[in-house]
């Protein structure tokens, strides 16, 4: 048995997000498609994500442009079983920034310390993929979630 959840970290101008799956059986959480877009498109996104995985949850952190982001989502999923979750963010992008430079650290850059280097790209998705793994972690219900 697996679950499948969407992940979203809102932003004002742009937004992060990504699918994961968690299999029960091996308790072990996997990212099937991750992103970065404009906040202008995350209807669009939404629904494309919702119409090609099953998705259960979305789930979006709650600083920088949740409440508006969390309104639009819902619009979008009105009608559908899909339920839409809030998440504390807490220290999220840190953790996001920390994965996407160990992940791209080639060349020169192995050298530097993660403290001293600023990635080249927006990792907005990696932050996401924090949320959800978060998410998971917390089960149902717990301390920082809310049913909308």
């Amino acid at each position: 048995m697996s679950q499948v959840i969407m992940a979203v970290d809102p932003g004002r101008r742009k937004f992060g997000y990504a699918v994961l799956e968690k299999d029960e059986s091996k308790q072990r959480v996997s990212v099937l498609r991750k992103g970065v877009a404009q906040a202008e498109a995350v209807e669009q996104v939404v629904r494309e994500i919702c119409t090609g995985f099953s998705v259960a949850a979305v789930v979006i952190g709650d600083k920088t442009g949740s409440r508006e982001m969390l309104a639009r989502v819902d619009r979008t999923l009105r009608g559908q079983a899909t339920a839409v979750r809030r998440i504390d963010e807490a220290y999220s992008t840190m953790e996001g920034r920390r994965r996407y430079l160990q992940e791209h650290r080639r060349g020169w850059r192995r050298w530097l310390p993660l403290g001293l280097q600023v990635p080249p790209e927006p990792y907005d998705d990696y932050v996401a993929v924090v949320l959800g793994e978060r998410f998971f972690a917390k089960k149902t219900g717990g301390p920082g979630m809310e049913t909308v």
